[in-house]
C-alpha cells in the first residue's frame, strides 16, 4: 500500500468529470491495490472522506467514512467505497454547515446539502448498493460525489462571510 499525493485547488483534474469504471475492473480486483491505497491515504491525512480525482486519478470512484466523534449523530459508518455513484435527493430541506477539504487545506465555508438522499453504486467488488444517507452522512457522501463531477465545495458556498480558516498561522 502507499500514501498518494493530494492535489490541491488549481490542479486541473479537480475541474474534470471523472471517467465511469467497468464493473467487470472490479470483479475482477483490477482496482483493489487502488481502493487500499485510498484508505491508506484518508488515514494519513485524518479525512472523512477522498475522492480518486484527489489524487490525480480521474476516475468515478469515492471513499468516506462516518465516525460519531467527528460529530453528534452517534452513526458509525466504516471506511465504503462507493463506485459510480448516483443520487436521488428525497428531502430537498437544505442544511448549511461547515465543511472543509484536503484539497482545499486550512479553509472551512458553511455549504447547503439536501437533508436525506437515497445513493446507487457500485461496491468495491461490483456489487449494487442502494441506501439512504440522511445530515452529516449525506453531506460527506455529497461532498466527495462533488469531486467526480469537478465542483469543490467552494463552489456551493452561498454566504462568503462564513469562509474561516482552520488554522492559526
Amino acid at each position: 500500500m502507499a500514501i498518494l499525493k493530494v492535489v490541491k485547488l488549481g490542479a486541473p483534474v479537480l475541474r474534470e468529470r471523472a471517467s465511469e469504471i467497468e464493473s467487470h475492473d472490479l470483479k475482477k480486483g483490477r482496482l483493489k491495490a487502488f481502493f487500499e491505497d485510498l484508505l491508506e491515504t484518508m488515514d494519513e491525512y485524518n479525512g472523512t472522506g477522498l475522492a480518486a480525482p484527489q489524487v490525480s486519478t480521474p476516475l468515478r470512484v469515492l471513499l468516506y467514512m462516518v465516525q460519531p466523534e467527528r460529530r453528534s449523530s452517534g452513526l458509525t459508518i466504516p471506511p465504503t467505497i462507493l463506485v459510480n455513484p448516483t443520487f436521488e435527493v428525497l428531502d430537498p430541506a437544505e442544511i448549511e454547515d461547515f465543511e472543509a477539504c484536503l484539497s482545499v487545506p486550512f479553509l472551512a465555508a458553511k455549504v447547503p446539502r439536501p437533508k436525506k438522499i437515497r445513493v446507487r453504486a457500485l461496491d468495491a467488488v461490483g456489487k449494487p448498493l442502494d441506501f439512504i444517507a440522511e445530515d452529516f452522512h449525506a453531506r460527506v457522501v455529497l461532498h466527495e460525489s462533488d469531486h467526480l463531477d469537478g465542483t469543490v465545495y467552494l463552489d456551493r458556498v452561498r454566504d462568503k462571510a462564513s469562509l474561516r480558516y482552520t488554522i492559526d498561522f
